[in-house]
């Protein structure tokens, strides 16, 4: 069947969802596992600028490049080429982002954190199919593969709600939201806890064993280690080919076992960060919250304070009316990423009670999405992989002084 779709593709240019115009552009498109011999598609795709439908229950969304002209984009080229093709796909939008999270492309569906599609252009990471505007001539990869180690194999795509682990909407638990006492905050902390306790074999388990590790003082480097997996040994220069949360996670795994590759790690971090004191996922990218408060925390860890503090500058100017952070400035609050905001904030030394003008705090945000089964959902209205969540929001609500022990165990 692939092979057939194979041929179909690399005879066939593909019109346009919408009429052509000045805003589009003819591609080659490849769309496939890292490892597999044969991609799902490769060919020529002519795209325009056109809304597009990930098929998660959202809608069609503008998918025409960054702020300013419409232009065709990388996600444009894909939603037209499977299309005509009859290959499924599904991407789940993220208002933060401004952009989809490809969720599956036929067989293969991401799974955060070790089952994911990236996406380059002319051979360089972009950070959103529809924020990557494309011209005649443009190289598009979607690719299917792991950031910790091999491309596992081809999983069932899921449905539109992730396995059931507690309540996903509803009222928060009794005493949640604005003002939370510290008494409070501890309740909600155990809880959460214990949620990630029941549920470790859930997505994100891994990030659960770290937060974990961290609020009982032991195992962090282990923890870190086993997000990473079998990368440890790519560290070349400080750097994983320029993946800033990898290289963060390598100075938490290495600061006990090898002190040398943790100064190579939190040197490169430094050479990575962006003139506003942000970090994005990879060296280049836009800074985002959730890569820079991860970062600003290893390089807290490492003595690197002046990068940190400017880190920490960058989360707080991006704080939301609501007290939370959202994945990119001006975006919506959710808990991950306002987690991770509270977590640069405390290795830095700012408290939990954070605000902006009127904001309500950072930490009560954060607290108001509390469930009654103990998980911390992502907003108020969704929580599509509750233990992933839970656990980086649990590490915003971990004290500094947890943040900055030393490794022990």
């Amino acid at each position: 069947m692939r092979q057939a779709l194979l041929a179909f593709a690399t005879t066939v240019a593909f019109a346009a969802v919408v009429a052509a115009s000045a805003h589009g552009a003819t591609v080659e498109l490849r769309v496939g596992g890292s490892t597999e011999p044969a991609p799902l598609f490769a060919g020529s795709v002519v795209t325009s600028s056109h809304s597009v439908d990930g098929g998660d229950g959202s809608g069609p969304h503008a998918c025409s490049g960054p702020a300013g002209a419409p232009a065709a984009t990388a996600t444009g080229a894909l939603d037209d080429a499977m299309r005509e093709a009859g290959i499924p796909w599904r991407g789940d939008w993220d208002p933060s982002f401004r952009d989809f999270f490809i969720d599956s492309i036929g067989p293969y569906a991401s799974v955060p954190p070790d089952r994911y599609w990236s996406l380059t252009v002319n051979g360089r990471f972009a950070s959103g199919g529809c924020l990557a505007a494309v011209a005649d001539g443009d190289l598009v990869e979607f690719r299917f593969g792991s950031l910790f180690g091999a491309a596992p194999a081809p999983v069932p795509a899921p449905g539109k709600d992730s396995p059931d682990l507690g309540p996903r909407g509803g009222e928060p638990v009794q005493g949640a939201g604005a003002a939370v006492t510290p008494a409070g905050l501890r309740w909600i902390a155990r809880r959460a806890a214990r949620f990630l306790r029941r549920n470790e074999g859930a997505v994100g388990a891994e990030w659960g064993r770290l937060a974990l590790a961290v609020r009982g003082g032991r195992g962090v480097p282990a923890a870190a280690a086993a997000l990473l997996r079998d990368r440890l040994g790519e560290l070349a220069g400080g750097s994983f080919g320029g993946d800033v949360n990898a290289a963060a996670l390598a100075l938490l795994a290495f600061e006990r076992r090898s002190p040398r590759a943790a100064t190579r790690a939190a040197r490169w971090l430094v050479s990575a960060q962006d003139p506003s004191g942000g970090f994005g996922y990879r060296a280049g990218i836009a800074p985002d919250v959730d890569s820079t408060g991860l970062a600003v925390w290893a390089l807290a860890r490492a003595g690197r304070r002046a990068s940190a503090r400017r880190g920490a500058a960058f989360i707080r100017s991006a704080q939301a009316d609501s007290g939370g952070f959202p994945a990119l400035p001006g975006g919506d609050a959710n808990a991950q990423s306002t987690g991770f905001g509270l977590v640069g904030l405390r290795a830095t030394g700012a408290g939990p009670g954070l605000r902006v003008g009127g904001a309500r705090a950072a930490v009560d945000f954060l607290t108001s999405l509390a469930r009654p089964s103990g998980a911390i959902a992502y907003t108020a209205e969704t929580n599509p992989t509750p233990a992933w969540t839970t656990a980086q929001a649990l590490l915003g609500l971990t004290s500094r002084e947890k943040l900055l022990a030393p490794p022990g165990g």
